[in-house]
């Protein structure tokens, strides 16, 4: 596992993202965070919430939020790559 101190977070954000494996991030040489990337059930679980707060704004009904939903629900399953 890599580590990267504060500094280097703020000055080389994008460079440290492209690691692409998961990164401790140090203060004065003690673990405070860790940066990650986001595995598919992340993102399944991140759009679910997202669609939950849309589906609240927009007044639907619990019928239509279940069906939309599966819609999602159908094409995530159908995309094999983020």
């Amino acid at each position: 596992m890599k580590t990267v101190n504060v500094r280097d977070v703020r000055n080389k954000f994008n460079e440290i993202l492209k690691i692409n494996e998961e990164i401790i991030v140090l203060k004065r040489g003690v673990p405070v965070a860790s940066i990650k990337p986001f595995t598919k059930k992340d993102l399944v679980k991140y759009y679910l919430e997202m669609a939950q707060e849309a589906s609240k704004g927009a007044g639907l009904t619990e019928e239509e939020g279940l069906s939309i939903l599966r819609e999602v629900r159908e094409e995530l399953e159908d995309e094999d790559s983020y």
